[in-house]
């Protein structure tokens, strides 16, 4: 988007915490997320609209949770429920805003979001050098791991199956590492949960980065997840913006299912009917066997494609960057908008059901030592889980979710978290 701008002479200023608004400033503001919270006072949505009277809300995020709280962050927030105009990626998703947003979808005008543009390209150059001489012409699965598998994050926003999954998807990489390279890809806050969780200590996470790349498997903790993309021939990932992101590629997904987790938002139960899924070891281990064959089935994607990721032609920012100026000249009207996104690069069989022989398991070395620590210490915390009664868990589950409730009754007002800080800041003086 700067870079359209910046094309067509069109002066703007990235926020910092700094900028103080005055009327008659700007023509037009952009928000990338709805979340005032998260703002400096100066900057919150109504202050802003009553100052700018083009107010543009274009998503950063791709949420995929589902529950009262996720529908009220993703469609209720006062950015999504005043902007002039919401941007959209498909039409789906304006009927999503139609639903639950209380303002309707009248203002919603789906021209798709230009982070993909950015996305399509950077995917589509060479990886990095290091990797290459790190892979050796291996098939390179891309494992992402969200880090909400501590027992802090038990019966509620646990879409991580790091504890569930994670022990057989290092020992199938560590068996297989002949014919596969693991491209660890972690959440950002995964490692520090590690450590939090006292599976490892921080001592430790050096020695489990260098035992990683000695063994052949990539950690991957660069800012930007589009090298990955690109090296990889395969996804396998928790429920997050990943499902939706790795379309471009158009190469094969296995969506990882925390059937304890929190539920999934409408798209998403949508999105993932179009992958492969996997809530148990052999499922991955089927999966992986078929991408390793060359037989991972990926016709279904066009399907995706059509149905969440209809204007994947890299031209959204063009889109989004007219349509500002038109909206700033008053006269913005959502115009029949065609394209036909590049189909899937290749198209293999359905999934074979296959295994790793236990016969192979037995030449196996193990694991080196830190790493075999860290699958010991999920092992148990599943096992943990698992003896846990179900009373507890109900009970858990309904005592967080109060708790939720009423912090987002909190958060939702601005004016209120900044009235309770500064209690707390006066109670701590």
């Amino acid at each position: 988007m700067q870079e359209l701008l910046q094309r067509d002479a069109v002066p703007f200023l990235e926020w910092d915490e700094s900028v103080i608004l005055h009327r008659d400033q700007f023509d037009a503001v952009i928000f990338n997320h709805p979340y005032d919270r998260e703002r400096p006072e100066g900057l919150w949505f109504d202050h802003v609209r009553a100052l700018v009277p083009v107010t543009v809300y274009i998503p950063y995020g791709l949420v995929m949770g589902g529950g009262n709280k996720n529908l009220r962050l993703q469609y209720c927030q006062p950015a999504q429920l005043h902007a002039t105009a919401v941007v959209a990626r498909s039409r789906y998703e304006k009927t999503l805003y139609q639903e639950y947003c209380p303002s309707g979808a009248g203002h919603v005008y789906v021209l798709g979001l230009p982070r993909f543009d950015r996305l399509i390209s950077s995917t589509a150059a060479p990886f990095r050098e290091d990797w290459t001489s790190a892979i050796k012409g291996r098939k390179v699965i891309l494992w992402n791991a969200h880090f909400s598998f501590g027992k802090s994050h038990s019966q509620v926003s646990n879409f991580s199956t790091f504890d569930l999954l994670g022990p057989e998807i290092f020992e199938f990489a560590f068996s297989r590492r002949k014919d596969i390279c693991l491209l660890w890809r972690p959440h950002p806050g995964l490692l520090p949960a590690v450590v939090r969780e006292g599976l490892l200590t921080a001592d430790q996470l050096p020695l489990l980065r260098e035992e990683l790349a000695q063994a052949g498997l990539v950690l991957d903790e660069s800012p930007s997840h589009s090298g990955a993309f690109a090296a990889s021939d395969a996804l396998i990932t928790d429920v997050g913006s990943f499902l939706l992101e790795y379309l471009v590629t158009g190469k094969p997904v296995l969506a990882l299912i925390n059937p304890e987790g929190e539920p999934l938002n409408q798209e998403s139960k949508q999105l993932v009917r179009h992958f492969a899924v996997a809530s148990a070891p052999g499922d991955v281990s089927t999966f992986l066997d078929s991408v390793i064959a060359g037989e991972a089935d990926v016709r279904d994607l066009s399907g995706a494609l059509a149905n969440h990721l209809p204007l994947l032609d890299g031209r959204a920012g063009e889109r989004v960057a007219d349509f500002l100026k038109r909206l700033c000249q008053g006269g913005a009207s959502e115009e029949a908008i065609t394209c036909i996104p590049s189909p899937p690069p290749y198209i293999r069989k359905p999934l074979r059901p296959a295994a790793l022989s236990s016969g192979n398991a037995e030449l196996v070395p193990p694991l080196p030592p830190t790493l075999a620590q860290l699958v010991s210490a999920l092992k148990s915390l599943r096992e943990e889980k698992v003896r846990e009664p179900k009373w507890r868990k109900l009970a858990r589950r309904k005592l967080n979710q109060s708790r939720i409730v009423f912090g987002e009754a909190v958060k939702g007002s601005p004016r209120l978290m900044a009235c309770i800080r500064s209690l707390r800041g006066v109670g701590k003086v």
